[in-house]
């Protein structure tokens, strides 16, 4: 019976399979096996063809590759933050072509082979010193290897890393350095986990066409022993000018190659000390010359002497490049072309900062030095200060275009006080904050509220410092919030208009909404003196006042997505998907009904036979 049975089911099929294939088919039933089809070749096909074609072996990875990856890992969560910036050598696409640079306002010294001594000319390091400070190991020309380099704007320093594929790396670390101002120092880690010695050549600092240059052997002591320096001196032409400028540069030779044991590493730590005169004429050349060799043989011996009696010269940098940073300026992020995101905002600053000399003391403590900054629009929207940093000409070129701005818009005394005072004005002018004689009001236009702000830690006075927030809401509406970070006294905040009597501030958030008045007036007011708030709304004198209004969906969508169709409401996508499900429930009803109909059809057939 079973065999019966069998035989009985497998004619039949065949001669359903044989109907089948007769070709009796509608155009709806050919329109469904097509759609069947491409629906299958949609969602199958990719798997199908990476099963078919996909190697089973993943390549193993080559060790200049590992290695490099590894050195880099650690600073990816900076990098989210914006606090560094890596830089592959070629690099890749998705990385910040900024320049690796150092600085102290003294000199300044982009991180490149060829790369000379800029110092101060002007408002800015731009003119060159041709001597060449790095020390580089010479890379042989069948060499396979990674190089990478890592700017980390809060420490100061320039990492660079190079990995062999033979097994042999190099870490670098470069920084000018902040207390000890005439001073650059490089740290070289050699390293060779090979089981063979291996020797790694090297190329001293080199003088190129410089002026009247010379040289001449001098000795430092140090424990009671006496060790061999070079002192090369001369002078570099000022251009458009008649003058002249002396230059002296204390270093130590270096040997031709360093040799690092099997499994074994080396360091070396190299200082460089820079120093150089005011623009003289030629008269007076050779009694400067004498000056700037003292200073700088002082300076190279104070340094050595420091390293003698305490391990910190790299802490003490760190800790002061730190410092600076204590105030700040945060942005949402934002995909709108052109926009300016927290990765150009923060390495623009480090430029500047690096330009920015040690100035005179307390300056940004005085609030009488912080009257009439930042009087210009805000400067988000400047695009002249936020153009290419890929070169040392213009890094140069945007350094002196914001020393101008926040010179001329009200803040040059700030620029005397150092590093703090010149950030402490560049958060200002970010914002269009400015100081009046009685109170900080906050300059900008409602519809340019469309980003999320923070304002951190702005200076007002010695003792009391602001933190201002500006927070686009579910409606669209910015939001303002302040909250004292410290204070001396009680500070009082208003908003547009001052028709509301003055609020008083705390260390926790206190919101304002954005106002529009007409004419433009500030959106927010801040001060000690109640009375002086209470009087701000006789001397404003509006014509009109209304709660700005809500930013529209098209801008909001451009910062948020790039475009203007993203960000949908959440309507549109339930409707779509709503959509998807009938037309998938339809495709299957229709698939169904032509099964049945297709058996009924099948039995009358067989019937009539």
């Amino acid at each position: 019976m079973r065999f019966g049975g069998g035989m009985f089911d497998r004619h039949e099929f065949g001669k359903r399979v044989r109907r089948l294939l007769d070709g009796n088919y509608s155009y709806r039933k050919i329109l469904v096996l097509l759609i069947i089809f491409g629906s299958l070749i949609l969602y199958l096909g990719p798997s199908i063809a990476q099963w078919l074609f996909s190697t089973r072996r993943e390549p193993i990875e080559a060790y200049n590759d590992h290695c490099i990856n590894e050195k880099l890992a650690g600073y990816y969560f900076d990098a989210l933050d914006y606090n560094v910036n890596i830089l592959s050598s070629p690099p890749k696409k998705d990385e910040n072509k900024y320049l690796p640079y150092v600085g102290n306002g003294i000199f300044g010294i982009p991180i490149q082979n060829e790369a000379w001594i800029y110092v101060k000319s002007g408002r800015t390091l731009s003119l060159p010193v041709k001597w060449q400070p790095l020390i580089i190991y010479q890379i042989p020309q069948d060499a396979i290897y990674r190089e990478a380099s890592v700017t980390d704007y809060t420490k100061g320093i320039v990492f660079k890393y190079q990995c062999f594929r033979d097994g042999y790396q190099i870490s670098y670390q470069y920084y000018a350095h902040r207390l000890h101002e005439g001073i650059f120092v490089q740290e070289i880690k050699f390293s060779n986990p090979m089981s063979v010695s291996h020797e790694f050549p090297l190329r001293s600092q080199v003088t190129n066409y410089w002026t009247d240059s010379h040289l001449e052997t001098i000795y430092m002591y140090i424990k009671g022993t006496k060790q061999e320096f070079n002192l090369a001196s001369g002078y570099i032409t000022v251009p458009n000018s008649n003058k002249v400028i002396a230059v002296a540069i204390v270093y130590q030779s270096i040997p031709k190659f360093i040799e690092v044991k099997a499994r074994d590493s080396f360091k070396i730590e190299y200082f460089t000390s820079i120093n150089y005169s005011e623009p003289v004429i030629m008269d007076q050349f050779s009694k400067e010359r004498d000056s700037v060799k003292n200073r700088a043989v002082a300076a190279m011996q104070k340094i050595l002497d420091d390293r003698i009696h305490k391990k910190n010269l790299k802490q003490d940098h760190i800790k002061t490049w730190q410092q600076y940073w204590n105030s700040g300026f945060r942005i949402s992020d934002s995909k709108a072309k052109d926009a300016i995101n927290g990765y150009k905002i923060n390495s623009t600053i480090y430029y500047i900062l690096s330009q920015t000399s040690k100035g005179l003391p307390d300056i940004e403590k005085n609030v009488k030095n912080n009257e009439g900054c930042y009087r210009g629009h805000h400067t988000l929207d400047a695009t002249r200060l936020w153009t290419d940093t890929s070169t040392i000409d213009t890094i140069n070129e945007l350094v002196n275009s914001w020393f101008i701005t926040i010179e001329k818009q009200g803040c040059e005394k700030l620029l005397k006080g150092g590093p703090s005072a010149v950030l402490q004005a560049i958060v200002l002018s970010l914002g269009g904050l400015r100081f009046s004689s009685q109170h900080l009001e906050f300059n900008v236009e409602p519809s340019n509220l469309h980003r999320d702000f923070l304002f951190r830690r702005i200076s007002y006075g010695n003792v009391t410092h602001l933190n201002i927030s500006v927070t686009v809401n579910e409606e669209n509406r910015a939001v303002l919030a302040v909250a004292l970070d410290r204070s001396d006294s009680i500070y009082y905040g208003c908003d547009a208009g001052c028709l509301d009597p003055p609020v008083p501030l705390g260390q926790s958030y206190i919101k304002f909404p954005v106002k529009l008045t007409k004419p433009l007036t500030a959106i927010l007011y801040i001060t000690s003196d109640y009375q002086h708030m209470q009087e701000l709304q006789s001397a404003l004198h509006l014509r009109s006042i209304d709660e700005a209004p809500a930013h529209t969906h098209d801008i909001m969508a451009i910062h948020k997505h790039g475009h203007q169709l993203g960000g949908l409401p959440t309507f549109f996508w339930v409707s779509i998907c709503f959509l998807i499900v009938i037309f998938h429930l339809f495709l299957c009803k229709l698939i169904v009904s032509e099964y049945w109909d297709t058996k009924g059809r099948g039995k009358v057939r067989y019937n009539k036979l």
